[in-house]
């Protein structure tokens, strides 16, 4: 990769986590010189990246105002989560079909990894843990790696990240006290024995759980 593809690649990588992370806020305007400042680089590594992430659905281009962080809402939680459920459902199954001991071998030890940490850094759960964060995405990942399908996993990728975006809008909202190492735990034992049915419906409670969370926060108003 030449100075050039590595400078746009770092730019791409630095506002889009920005948006996943709620630095940059939705609805915020992404002014070109305003990023240009932030991340310290020319016109062109900014515009690119801001036309990559449109096609990714974390940006919107508005006619004659420019581009702004795509908002977030009831409905367009309420529709990624559905379609969420079901693209993991069927990921889950394909790679419990076809996982080998490699496969199982990396389940377990992602799954160590985030029963390592703590998922929030303070005692009020307003601040996530950008280790537990990690491990989690590693986790759940790490699930679904051997479904054998580069064009699912893109899709399932691409979903999971509008997810999470909620997840870090949402780091302040209440709601049912959960054990996240035992729900987990639970999963994975059910995909390591390869029980299907189980896996499924475990899975899909795992994901309703956190979606009914969220929604809570933004129908109580919360500033997202």
């Amino acid at each position: 990769m030449n100075e050039h593809a590595t400078l746009n690649a770092s730019v791409f990588s630095q506002l889009r986590q920005d948006i996943l992370t709620g630095r940059l806020r939705p609805g915020e305007r992404l002014r070109a010189e305003t990023l240009r400042q932030r991340y310290d680089v020319g016109g062109s590594p900014v515009r690119e990246a801001l036309m990559r992430l449109e096609t990714e659905g974390f940006v919107v281009l508005e006619e004659n105002k420019g581009f702004r962080v795509a908002d977030a809402s009831v409905a367009h939680l309420q529709d990624l989560s559905r379609t969420r459920i079901e693209i993991e459902a069927l990921a889950l199954k394909w790679s419990i079909a076809k996982g080998g001991v490699d496969w199982e071998s990396s389940i377990v030890a992602s799954m160590h990894r985030l029963a390592s940490v703590p998922k929030h850094l303070d005692a009020a759960g307003h601040e996530h843990n950008a280790d537990w964060l990690r491990y989690h995405r590693e986790f759940h990942a790490a699930l679904v790696a051997a479904c054998d399908s580069a064009v699912l996993l893109g899709i399932r990728n691409r979903l999971f990240d509008q997810a999470e975006r909620y997840v870090a809008l949402s780091i302040t909202a209440g709601g049912e006290v959960r054990d996240d190492v035992a729900e987990h735990q639970a999963l994975m034992e059910a995909v390591l024995s390869r029980d299907t049915e189980l896996a499924l419906a475990l899975n899909r409670r795992h994901l309703e759980r956190t979606t009914k969370k969220l929604l809570a926060a933004l129908e109580a108003g919360a500033n997202l």
